[in-house]
């Protein structure tokens, strides 16, 4: 999740949470209106390949992820995804903020070349270079001939890997990998014979994602490539050797919206505002 004074990309007027009664099961109440809030708010964006928008992505509106952060406050929020052919191209933690009121989205494309992203027909984010960078997995064995065997493979890739996040306001830390995968996939038109999305997490809250996939055309192999859930610096690691680092991002480039990472923020009252 992005620091608390972020770049606030976009504001608009947004709906107050239903109170909850006093009772033992409060929160089941908030959390269900908190899931109805996020899944109506990621359905209303669209994503395409490229300028000309022939390809839309589809988005899968169930939950690949539900997290909260108590470190942040009061928080729910889902991961989705957005697909072509199965392959994931755009990823997005969508968050009720209940301790602060506000609804917020975080979005990464994963796609190989340009998006754009539309919120109820208007156009919002452009960037216009791939999301993530794949790069061969060292010294990593062939993929398994069967679809056991490379989940298998996968998830003992995904073990070797680390991530590092330097927070300027609680240092440096390891974040956590989810042992199993939140989504699995194959897509034979990108050559993709078998695929995973892994999540780095602080509690629950994911920070970064880890892809890993066998492809290739004829003799596939296993590549990975990273995404940022966040706007500090990260620094992943395969078997201690640096293999990536994201930068942290600046507050004119999130809040153009043309970076692969972008912030979308709605507020219960109108007006577009930009803090620190």
């Amino acid at each position: 999740m992005a620091l608390r004074c972020l770049v606030l990309v976009w504001a608009i007027t947004g709906t107050e949470p239903g109170a909850a009664g006093p009772s033992r099961d409060a929160g089941a109440p908030k959390s269900q209106e908190s899931a109805r809030r996020v899944l109506e708010l990621a359905a209303r964006y669209e994503f395409f390949a490229g300028e000309d928008r022939r390809k839309r992505f589809e988005f899968q509106p169930k939950p690949l992820l539900t997290y909260t952060n108590p470190i942040r406050g009061e928080v729910f929020g889902n991961v989705f995804v957005w697909t072509w052919e199965g392959r994931p191209e755009v990823i997005g933690a969508v968050f009720d903020f209940r301790s602060e009121n506000k609804l917020d989205s975080e979005l990464h494309t994963m796609a190989r070349g340009g998006v754009v992203g539309l919120r109820d027909g208007t156009e919002f984010w452009n960037p216009d270079r791939p999301g993530i960078d794949f790069r061969p997995v060292p010294g990593a064995s062939a993929p398994a001939s069967s679809s056991a065997g490379r989940l298998r493979q996968m998830r003992d890739l995904a073990r070797d890997f680390t991530v590092e996040r330097d927070h300027p306001e609680q240092g440096k830390g390891s974040m956590r990998l989810l042992p199993q995968p939140i989504y699995r996939y194959a897509s034979p038109g990108a050559d993709v014979v078998d695929g995973a999305l892994f999540v780095f997490v602080e509690g629950t809250d994911p920070e970064a994602f880890l892809l890993i996939e066998a492809a290739g055309a004829g003799a596939p192999s296993w590549r990975f490539a990273f995404a940022r859930m966040n706007i500090v610096t990260f620094q992943g690691a395969y078997k201690g050797a640096t293999v990536w680092r994201a930068e942290p991002a600046t507050w004119d480039a999130v809040f153009d919206k043309q970076e692969p990472y972008a912030i979308v923020r709605e507020e219960p009252r109108r007006g577009l505002r930009r803090t620190r």
